[in-house]
Order: structure tokens, then sequence, then C-alpha cells
């Protein structure tokens, strides 16, 4: 049963990335045709449900695995439940609510503006640096 619960959680992981606008986001950002950057936003909010959906079940799935490795009082499983959530805040703080400023202007000069200051980046380094973190502590599980 262990072995399906680590399944379940690196395949929520791997569904989490399939469906992340970050890809979305770096074509936001080099796109000025008004359509295009409508379409862009439906693709991006037609996949938040999925998002959220393989978001949970990597929470679920980690923490079942904590309590069934007996991982639950291990510094490095707390560290790791902690850096999911924060880039999960990141994400959806700086990524979210820019794009959900970028889908409500209808002003162009305001959404030329907002395009210039997104910075897709900051999402593709919190994503990806936080994720290869909590692989080590996954990985080692390095205790003090």
């Amino acid at each position: 049963m262990y072995r399906w619960i680590v399944f379940i959680h690196i395949a929520s992981v791997l569904g989490l990335l399939l469906v992340h606008p970050v890809t979305i986001a770096f074509h936001l950002k080099q796109e000025r045709d008004r359509v295009r950057i409508r379409e862009l936003l439906e693709v991006s909010e037609a996949a938040s449900a999925l998002r959220w959906l393989f978001f949970g079940l990597v929470i679920v799935s980690g923490v079942v695995l904590g309590i069934a490795g007996s991982f639950w009082s291990s510094a490095w499983f707390w560290a790791a439940l902690v850096i999911f959530v924060l880039i999960g805040v990141v994400m959806n703080q700086y990524g979210g609510r820019a794009i959900d400023r970028i889908a409500d202007t209808q002003d162009d000069a305001e959404m030329e503006r907002l395009l210039t200051r997104f910075r897709p980046w900051i999402l593709a380094l919190t994503g990806s640096g936080g994720l290869l973190v909590i692989l080590y502590l996954m990985l080692f599980k390095p205790t003090p």
C-alpha cells in the first residue's frame, strides 16, 4: 500500500506540473495582441480546477506518507510540507493575482504596464527551486 501512495504522490506532482500555467506566463509576458492574451488567460483558467485537485492530492498523499513512514516527527518532513505550501502561496500571490489583474483590465495602457512588470521567472524559480529542495529532503532525509 505504501508504494501505491508514493506512486499517487509522485503522479500528483507530475500532474500539477503538467497543468501549471508557468509556460503560459512566459507566453503572456511576450504577447501584446489583446485577443491572444485573452486566449492564454482562458487556457490558464481552464486548468485551474485541475491545478487545485493535484495540489490537494500532493498534500494529502504527502501527509499519508508521513504518517505511514513514521516521518511525522522528522524536521525534514515538516520543512518539505511548509516549503510546498509556501510555493503555493507565492505562486498564487504573485502569479495568480497578477494574471487576474491582467485579465480584469480593459485599458490597453494598463495592460501593457502590467505585462511589462510581470516576471514569470519568479514563478519558474520558486516552483522548480522549491521542488528541488523538497526532492532533496525526501531523498536524503537530513536530520539536525
